[in-house]
């Protein structure tokens, strides 16, 4: 496999959507699903034995018979190049190889339910995430810390597009977050460690059974975030409808809603 080189492959478009496991993966599977099929059936030919007495494990071709004969994997690919002297049985081609692509039907999502915790400073605007929790079905897992890992980045990423993150201009259209020093990210302390559940529901669009997964952490962190906060300050009846939801527009939302004056 070659990793980062798009002059290797004619047909690489790129990594986004969540499509590598999905794509890639089931291209592997199918790949190697192949590959596994020629090694026993070489092995069969050379150990004497029926296709089905093989079995694959630990870089060797067993024979399940007898004192079970094996032979490496090394040692069938090498078998699979030719013996000078010797032709090849019917049906068998040089090497132990395959290529394989994989297009699913239509995009593989998938979905959960986020539920945040927040505390919020009427005063200071300031809000503190104090628990986050998620459910996320990503069809089968391949690797659960990976996918932790996706989900707990994609709702560092949705902190950021709820309470952080802004693209601000002035009325000339002149840039005023150009820097880091304006343009706000959320820092170590901005965000939680999540409590994740996953739920496995296979996928039927591919022959792993997988679904993305980055894109469940990102997307319903914001409405998740801005809905807490319009909890936490149902008392004074405000809303919101834009993000991110900087300590400013808490304030200003609160001041037209007379909130302190019933603070007072």
């Amino acid at each position: 496999m070659t990793v980062g080189d798009t002059a290797a492959i004619s047909q690489g478009v790129g990594a986004f959507a969540s499509r590598q496991a999905i794509n890639a993966g089931s291209s592997a599977l199918i790949a190697g699903a192949s590959v596994r099929k020629q090694v026993i059936a070489l092995a069969a030919r050379i150990l004497g034995v029926p296709e089905d007495n093989i079995d694959v494990e630990d870089g060797r071709a067993i024979a399940r018979a007898g004192n079970k004969p094996s032979l490496t994997l090394g040692e069938l690919a090498r078998a699979a190049q030719g013996t000078p002297g010797f032709s090849f049985a019917a049906g068998q081609t040089p090497g132990i190889e395959r290529t394989a692509y994989f297009t699913p039907p239509q995009a593989s999502y998938c979905n959960g339910t986020h539920v945040a915790e927040v505390e919020v400073d009427p005063f200071t605007g300031a809000v503190k995430l104090l628990r986050y929790t998620v459910a996320h079905d990503s069809g089968n897992i391949i690797n659960p810390l990976v996918v932790d890992g996706q989900v707990q980045g994609g709702v560092a990423h949705g902190i950021g597009n709820a309470l952080f993150e802004w693209m601000k201009y002035d009325q000339r259209a002149q840039p005023l977050t150009a820097t880091f020093q304006d343009y706000l990210m959320p820092a170590a302390l901005d965000v939680p460690g999540c409590d994740i559940e996953h739920v496995e529901t296979p996928n039927p669009l591919n022959p792993l059974g997988v679904k993305g997964a980055g894109e469940g952490g990102t997307i319903p962190a914001p409405a998740a975030i801005i809905s807490a906060v319009e909890d936490a300050l149902s008392s004074f009846g405000v809303r919101f409808a834009a993000m991110p939801l900087t300590p400013d527009r808490i304030v200003e939302a609160l001041r037209q809603a007379g909130a302190y004056e019933k603070l007072a």
